[in-house]
């Protein structure tokens, strides 16, 4: 008898294998089959995007920043370390004030506009959107600009260098401009003026460059020390932030309504509410991400002064730990850009409910960014000390520089995963990891910097970035599992991982090694 009723629970063990089996497989098959069917309308939405201007939004963004990162390396060639370092401890601070004053604003103005004009041609609301807007950011980059002019000594204090509130001064006068121009460009964008917008990011970014290559020409025929000439070169910022004001303000003029708004009480208020709240997620997510060049402005020229530098040494010094970060912005900024495409993808497919293709497309992103965020660290790496002499012309901080170079990959992940976590309806997952990671490089620098100097402070900046890159590939995976339901069915079309880290690291290995041979090779031939 209980061999008999052995059995009959082996066999209905065995029938629930099979029908989990089954089931696993169906939903392999449904999700192939989405996938499929999604191909056609993946193609005409591909069209629709060309012609739609977001492809002319992406080209603009990725140009603006390419023009953005790579400013700097004329910046310490023609200036000197010290000018080099005071530029990189202040930038931190404007980026920080002016995503406060303007993060998410652009977006939120976008929407409701174009709310306005899906719902009904209602053109008198639309110019209440935008004069809501450009009141609400005209007060917060007012209230910015007071408190970073009226603040410079103190946070030349906090840097450690007193020259450097001349800077934080000259920075400071493109808040007053810089929250306009975002209310204009979402105006522009909400009316689907694509090219408007994109053009005033170029013409911001060029504007800047060419201003600060004037100040450091002026500059240097005039003799100005350290201090006067990083205050000219920071003054391209409010440059270019009026030139963008003047090409969006131009165009918006010539298309302006010459009809009186008519008076509603309150709904200038309640309409400035509503950017508010739509905005204010996406600037606590985005203000964390200069946070971290905050702290090191903070902490790393006090912490090398306290060890014995000079002031002037010690800003020197930080402007050599900082020579590798355009180059890790550049890789950060291209998997920032492919991850930012593939967020509405990754909404919609968890609204559909459509769990093997979600999952799919997140194994796809996360190994692309686990692979190019690999592939540039260790080529930075190998490469630290030729690449530090071509663009700076000597090889001060090569292992500072080969340190910062390895965080390409965590930034990598974390470009990735940021996003991923918005479109599973983690909000506020990205500012809370971001914030570890200030937390936590701050604390790694106190402990390493004044024993190491620059290369503790980008050790702290590779321990930091990697935890919680870790960290957020965990949210990331428990925020799916939670979204499908359980654990059981996302084994079904999960890749595995042991043998796509193996792929990674395989095809790692033989870059290095034919990056090494044509090194060696190159130098044996050239000298």
């Amino acid at each position: 008898m209980k061999d008999k009723r052995n059995a009959v629970r082996y066999g209905e063990a065995a029938q629930q294998k099979e029908k989990d089996e089954a089931g696993a497989a169906e939903e392999t098959t449904l999700a192939e089959a989405r996938i499929a069917d999604a191909r056609p309308r993946l193609r005409r939405g591909t069209r629709r995007l060309w012609t739609s201007g977001v492809a002319v939004m992406a080209g603009a963004a990725l140009l603006s920043k390419f023009i953005g990162v790579f400013q700097k390396i004329p910046l310490q060639n023609l200036a000197g370390d010290r000018v080099f370092g005071i530029y990189n401890a202040v930038y931190p601070f404007y980026q920080l004030a002016a995503v406060l004053a303007t993060a998410g604003l652009p977006t939120a103005v976008s929407l409701l506009i174009a709310e306005r004009l899906r719902n009904g041609n209602d053109p008198e609301a639309v110019r209440r959107t935008l004069y809501a807007a450009m009141l609400l950011l005209g007060l917060t980059g007012i209230t910015a600009f007071g408190l970073m002019w009226a603040g410079a000594g103190h946070v030349a204090r906090w840097i450690g260098d007193a020259e450097t509130a001349r800077a934080v001064r000259a920075v400071s006068v493109a808040l007053l401009l810089a929250p306009l121009v975002a209310a204009l460009r979402g105006y522009a964008q909400g009316l689907g003026r694509m090219p408007l917008s994109a053009g005033s990011q170029v013409a911001e970014q060029t504007i800047r460059v060419a201003v600060m290559l004037l100040a450091l020409a002026a500059g240097w025929s005039a003799g100005w020390s350290d201090a006067e000439i990083a205050a000219g070169v920071m003054s391209g910022s409010a440059a270019g932030a009026c030139a963008s004001l003047l090409v969006l303000a131009g165009y918006s003029w010539c298309g302006r309504s010459r009809k009186r708004l008519a008076r509603e009480p309150g709904a200038i208020r309640a309409e400035m509410k509503r950017l508010a709240a739509i905005a204010l997620p996406v600037a606590l997510g985005a203000v964390v991400v200069p946070a971290l060049g905050v702290v090191d402005a903070f902490t790393v020229p006090r912490l090398l002064k306290s060890g014995g530098l000079a002031e002037a040494e010690a800003m020197a010094m930080f402007g050599i730990y900082s020579r590798a970060q355009p180059l890790v912005q550049l890789v950060v900024m291209v998997a920032g850009a492919a991850a930012a495409a593939l967020v509405p993808g990754l909404a919609l497919a968890r609204l559909r409910g459509a769990y093997g293709q979600l999952r799919l497309q997140l194994s796809i992103s996360e190994r692309a960014a686990w692979g190019i965020g690999a592939a540039a660290a260790v080529g930075l790496a190998l490469l630290a000390e030729p690449l530090n002499v071509m663009l700076y012309a000597d090889a001060a901080g090569t292992a500072a520089f080969a340190l910062v170079g390895c965080t390409a990959l965590a930034g990598s992940v974390n470009a990735v995963t940021a996003p991923a976590l918005q479109a599973m309806g983690a909000v506020r997952a990205p500012a809370v990891l971001l914030l570890v990671a200030a937390l936590l490089k701050g604390a790694l620098n106190v402990a390493l910097v004044p024993s190491y100097g620059v290369d503790g402070a980008a050790l702290a900046g590779v321990a930091a970035l990697s935890a919680v890159a870790l960290f957020g590939a965990g949210m990331l995976r428990r925020a799916v599992r939670k979204a499908s339901g359980g654990a059981g069915s996302e084994r079904a079309v999960r890749p595995r991982p042991v043998r796509a880290a193996a792929g990674i690291v395989f095809a790692l290995a033989v870059m290095a090694a034919a990056l090494l041979v044509a090194e060696r090779a190159l130098d044996a031939a050239l000298g």
